[in-house]
């Protein structure tokens, strides 16, 4: 370690006296600082990170002894040796309460500094080492954590069959199970999180949940192991290595607790899965039934579920609405009518528990083909409603449950509003496709890049347009383009090449053929 010293003494023959006095290298400092009083003193512990400082308590404006108060005050980790001429208790009563290392009466001789030096830098190697372990033991904790995750995972999700490996893997991140051990295996599915938490997926909400559940077990003489399967999702081993196993009532109770504390502290909502108590090579074949049961909680009930309840529950037999009339009414404008029926039927099921994964699968893939199959008819390019990718991985992905279902819903009604279906929002939309003509009257207008201003599939474009005007859109443009530079050529005295430029045409040749064609003389002509 290379350790550094500041001498503080407002004499400066005594600061003199062991700065060349005491044989530094020998001791083991590698660099010494001077400063002849407290404000000095500050400014050099300031910028230097300085470990040992020879003080003397006497000085004038301000003490040895308020100075390193000042130290500590500012959090500066720093050993103090204090010097003093005078034998006042007082001084070293205050110095060794304010924490100081030692006290030294002057004069002393160098050998004995030195040797109090010696067991200060001695003091300040031990309390590296003390902060080593416990960094190395913080980082132990978290690679403990992410290791007790992928041995639990590989064990659960079946891509270790070793037992004995398993068992193995386990002691050697300090866990202590046996194979003969019964143990809960919970798993917790965490949703509705307020946005303010949303930093706490993943590692906070593991720590925090975890701790309310090792509490509440603990009354029960119960060890809880805490692992990661997702951002929002836990599963828990609940066991007691040295004493009796809580009973299934007693595990719901407490899981009970879990929810109710969460949710009246944190806000959010937290379903919990469990069965009955299992041996450890039981635990792959339970954790199979209590992901399934998981996965059919589409509607976010927040509750303990046990696999009884699975196994006693009724399959879900709802049928999927007829979704040609959804169609029709979307066709005809009315899309947030469909909203508000498909929305009301979701609650409907979901307060009357008959909805589950397999249902709301049959749903979303009949919706969707509901919604492609609309588009087709009214010539709406679908694919625009997922050109977002954030939203194409989220509404593809939306019926793993009830909420972001009617999301979707939402969304692509929503979608579908902004087409024309009455003869006068069919005007309407011409009208801003006249107006986006006019304003772009100077560029080289494409039907594609009026649909996309509009929305609307391009062949839709020109249809819509003809059936309004009687025009076609390619007719349309070139007439307006030369209404203007007619115009521009009677009016202003621009040379002709620069008018077709303003009116889109960077080919003067191309642009007088259509001129000619359009008024039947040529733009010179025409000016004469």
């Amino acid at each position: 370690m290379n350790v550094k010293v500041l001498i503080v003494d407002d004499q400066t023959q005594v600061v003199n006296g062991l700065f060349f006095g005491i044989d530094w290298a020998n001791i083991g400092v590698e660099e010494v600082f001077k400063a002849y009083n407290a404000y000095e003193a500050r400014e050099l512990l300031s910028s230097h990170s300085i470990d040992i400082m020879l003080c003397d308590i006497e000085m004038p404006a301000e003490s040895g002894l308020r100075l390193y108060q000042w130290t500590r005050e500012q959090k500066i980790d720093i050993e103090c040796i204090f010097l003093t001429a005078h034998a006042d208790f007082s001084y070293a009563k205050t110095a060794m309460q304010l924490g100081g290392f030692d006290y030294i009466l002057q004069p002393a001789r160098y050998e004995t500094i030195e040797n109090t030096i010696r067991k200060a830098i001695s003091k300040i190697n031990q309390k590296n080492e003390t902060k080593k372990y416990y960094s190395y033991g913080k980082m132990f904790q978290k690679n403990k954590e992410i290791l007790l995750d992928n041995i639990v995972k590989d064990w659960i999700y079946r891509r270790n069959k070793d037992l004995a490996r398993f068992m193995q893997d386990l002691s050697q991140i300090q866990v202590t199970l046996a194979p003969k051990d019964n143990l809960y295996l919970v798993m917790l599915d965490v949703f509705r999180l307020k946005e303010a938490m949303e930093s706490w997926r993943g590692g906070l909400l593991r720590f925090s949940i975890g701790n309310i559940a090792k509490e509440l077990f603990a009354r029960y003489g119960q060890h809880v192991l805490v692992v990661q399967l997702e951002d929002e999702r836990l599963l828990f081993f609940v066991y007691a290595p040295e004493g009796q196993l809580i009973d299934q009532e007693g595990i719901i109770r407490q899981l009970d607790k879990l929810i109710e504390v969460y949710r009246a502290y944190y806000g959010c909502d937290i379903a919990c899965y469990t069965g009955d108590a299992a041996s450890i090579v039981n635990v792959p074949e339970q954790s199979e039934q209590l992901i399934e049961l998981m996965q059919n909680n589409v509607s976010h009930i927040s509750k303990v579920f046990r696999l009884q309840d699975r196994i006693e529950q009724q399959s879900v037999s709802s049928p999927i609405p007829n979704m040609k009339m959804w169609s029709k009414l979307i066709e005809q404008g009315d899309a947030e009518v469909v909203r508000d029926q498909a929305s009301e039927l979701l609650n409907r099921l979901v307060i009357d528990e008959a909805i589950d994964a397999e249902f709301l699968k049959r749903f979303y893939q009949q919706f969707m083909q509901m919604l492609y199959t609309t588009a087709e008819a009214m010539d709406i390019p679908l694919d625009r409603i997922f050109q977002d990718e954030q939203n194409l991985r989220k509404w593809l992905s939306s019926y793993s449950n009830v909420d972001e279902m009617k999301e979707f819903i939402a969304y692509a009604t929503q979608f579908f509003k902004q087409f024309p279906s009455s003869d006068e929002e069919m005007k309407n939309q011409v009208d801003v496709i006249i107006q986006y003509i006019r304003d772009h009257i100077d560029q080289d207008i494409r039907r594609t890049d009026i649909a996309r201003e509009v929305y609307l599939n391009p062949n839709y474009v020109s249809r819509l347009f003809k059936s309004e005007t009687g025009m076609s859109l390619k007719e349309f443009i070139i007439l307006e383009k030369m209404k203007l530079a007619q115009a521009m050529l009677k009016s202003t005295k621009l040379p002709i090449s620069i008018i077709a430029t303003k009116v889109g045409y960077s080919n003067f040749s191309h642009f007088s053929q259509v001129y000619k064609k359009t008024w039947n003389v040529t733009p010179a002509e025409d000016r004469q």
